[in-house]
């Protein structure tokens, strides 16, 4: 399944996905302002780093080895088997914690977030937690067996749903409603994706009776590593920039700047899911020669497709304002253009940090993320000193530029000195 094919079946699901995200932030941005857009990237972030804990970071390598492994039914089922029970086991453990610290952690929220302390939220919480590493489980499966059509009906059908239950309840009851929409979000798609497996049957559901390998637990907890410190090193920078723009200004400029991650998202979801599909299975079986003409076909597709997106996106920027959000957000100007110039770099900085995810090179891939991280915060809060707002979107732009420049270096002996041979 080539580049091109992939791109082509995701699609649906990412123009469905799109839609729906112009919906909803347009819901959240007119009853909840920039106040509400900045609470909930508080707490959204708060939530992947409990979901990311629960999954303990396996799904790319069950990605991997089962592209590798599924002719095989044994070891297949031995795989399924381990990686199941590491999904289930460690959502438990953080659950546990989770119950036992809630308090404590909690703490940090500010009033206006206090209905995170109440006790139903707290379990219902866990159970989202379980859910979604159960979920992230079978789509890792689907993703690896190469089942894309299921895969986007899954994607598709859980927006959808989710979608319409967060409109709901923003609408109906405000800040606290979309606190809870969040959460319920994984318990809907978990009850969605086996729902279809047990209709499509795309792998026997039998592997629960296989034992607990230890052998591809050691496999497995190598991606472990990369697959928790890629997001906690994203959402601790930004968790922490979020803040210090709330300190610094306002939650206007707050919320304006989590807006303005949104719609960098919302543009980039079709290269960023083809992107899931696509190249950790794909790297996986390729080395030298052939990896690197892989690399450059890639980026000799993707580049004039985000250039043209980003150049309309800059073109029409007061039209997609006023569309996904409304005139309070309007401070988002000021930050367009240097950031939709470090997605640019951010998009090609993507396909080379696929390739240390496929080749497992997890000591590396972990710099790489710890070097963006501390350069992004430090950065923006220098610059924002230096140039007031619109430094944090050159703050962006730089990091992504010398995150760039430091890839190619690791990667000068595949990509530069066999080009010259």
């Amino acid at each position: 399944m080539n580049f091109i094919r992939t791109s082509t079946y995701s699609a649906a699901s990412t123009t469905i996905s799109l839609l729906v995200k112009l919906i909803t932030n347009k819901i959240i941005a007119v009853y909840l302002g920039t106040n509400g857009m900045f609470l909930i990237g508080q707490l959204k972030d708060f939530l992947k780093i409990g979901n990311t804990l629960g999954t303990m970071g396996i799904e790319t390598g069950t990605v991997k080895y089962t592209s590798e492994l599924n002719k095989n039914e044994t070891n297949f089922k031995e795989l399924l088997s381990t990686s199941f029970k590491i999904h289930f086991y460690s959502s438990l453990i953080v659950v546990s914690l989770l119950l036992i610290f809630y308090n404590y952690i909690t703490t940090g929220f500010s009033d206006e977030m206090s209905y995170i302390k109440d006790n139903t939220y707290k379990y219902i919480l866990c159970i989202s937690i379980i859910s979604f590493s159960i979920q992230t489980f079978i789509m890792s499966i689907l993703n690896g067996l190469k089942k894309i059509k299921l895969f986007v009906l899954i994607n598709i059908l859980a927006t959808l749903i989710s979608a319409v239950f967060l409109i709901y309840l923003v609408i109906n009851y405000s800040m606290i409603g979309a606190f809870y929409a969040l959460i319920l979000s994984p318990i809907l798609t978990l009850f969605i994706a086996i729902l279809i497996c047990v209709i499509f049957k795309p792998f026997k559901l039998n592997f629960f009776n296989y034992l607990f390998k230890v052998e591809y637990l050691k496999n497995l907890s190598n991606f472990s590593l990369m697959a928790i410190a890629a997001p906690i090193c994203l959402i601790s920078a930004t968790f922490i920039v979020r803040y210090y723009i709330y300190d610094e200004f306002d939650s206007n400029h707050a919320g304006s700047w989590e807006a303005m991650w949104r719609i960098s998202a919302i543009y980039l979801m079709f290269l960023t899911t083809t992107f899931k599909f696509y190249l950790v299975p794909t790297f996986t079986n390729l080395n030298n020669n052939q990896l690197k003409k892989e690399v450059f076909k890639i980026w000799k597709t993707i580049s004039p497709v985000i250039f043209i997106i980003t150049l309309g996106v800059f073109v029409s920027k007061d039209l997609i304002i006023n569309i996904l959000f409304t005139s309070e957000f309007n401070l988002i100007n000021s930050l367009i253009l240097f950031h939709l110039l470090g997605d640019v770099i951010k998009i090609n900085c993507w396909v080379l940090g696929n390739i240390l995810v496929a080749k497992a090179k997890t000591n590396h891939f972990i710099l790489f993320q710890v070097e963006w991280s501390i350069l992004f915060v430090v950065l923006s809060i220098t610059l924002t000193n230096i140039y007031g707002f619109v430094g944090l979107s050159i703050a962006y732009f730089v990091t992504y530029v010398i995150h760039f420049l430091l890839l190619n270096i690791y990667f000068r002996k595949l990509l530069w000195r066999a080009l010259n041979k």
